[in-house]
């Protein structure tokens, strides 16, 4: 049986359909997944901690801008995972010690910053990979359509629970294939063009991505 979205769920996605619709209209799909590609690279070389959380919150900001589905809740989660993880291999300095287990202060600062990294990279890839990217060649084909599939799961409305974990998994599935092809999608909506904005907001985002690794740089080299 089909699930029935709530009143404000579907005022939701009709909100984010709205963004998305006008965010894929001031930029081509070219352009933000260059723009992604570098500022992945300044946030990935970031040395500062507290100028990658600053970042990390600049990318969930801009895929709510682009109509992006986020969940906080998920981030958070995960984020705690990875950290926990971290843990369990104690370096540095004891800050608590539970009984054999101890949280150790480089570990718990690797874990966070591992956890920023990932989550902003999912982030980045979420406001600048857009169905209508082409990248050149067979391989690259394949690769935007993987982006476009993995676009539709995450936006599946449907629930996957424990006790009938394989219906819903096929229901998902089918959900995905059914729809029209990325192939045919793409050819379909014809050439995008980039707007002279929207070069220059993505223009912007890289210079301002880079500025602020040079801050960080300068930063760690003062302490």
């Amino acid at each position: 049986m089909p699930r029935r979205d709530s009143p404000r769920a579907v005022k939701s996605r009709e909100a984010r359909a709205r963004r998305a619709t006008a965010f894929e209209s001031l930029f081509a799909p070219w352009a933000l997944a260059l723009a992604g590609a570098l500022v992945s690279l300044a946030f990935l070389f970031q040395p500062r901690p507290e100028l990658k959380l600053l970042l990390f919150l600049g990318f969930i900001a801009v895929a709510l801008a682009s109509g992006k589905k986020v969940s906080l809740l998920a981030t958070l989660l995960v984020s705690l995972g990875i950290v926990a993880a971290n843990l369990l291999v104690p370096v540095g300095k004891v800050l608590v010690s539970l009984g054999g287990f101890k949280i150790t202060e480089a570990a718990l600062l690797d874990g966070f910053d591992k956890a920023i990294t990932f989550e902003g990279l999912i982030y980045i890839s979420k406001a600048s990979i857009r169905p209508g990217l082409r990248i050149p060649g067979r391989f690259g084909s394949i690769v935007g359509q993987a982006f476009v599939y993995y676009d539709r799961i995450v936006e599946y409305r449907g629930k996957i629970k424990v006790a009938t974990i394989f219906e819903d998994a096929d229901a998902l599935m089918l959900s995905v294939w059914d729809a029209e092809p990325p192939a045919a999608a793409a050819a379909a909506a014809g050439p995008a063009r980039a707007r002279p904005l929207g070069l220059v907001l993505a223009a912007a985002a890289v210079v301002l991505a880079l500025a602020v690794l040079g801050l960080g740089f300068y930063l760690k080299a003062k302490a």
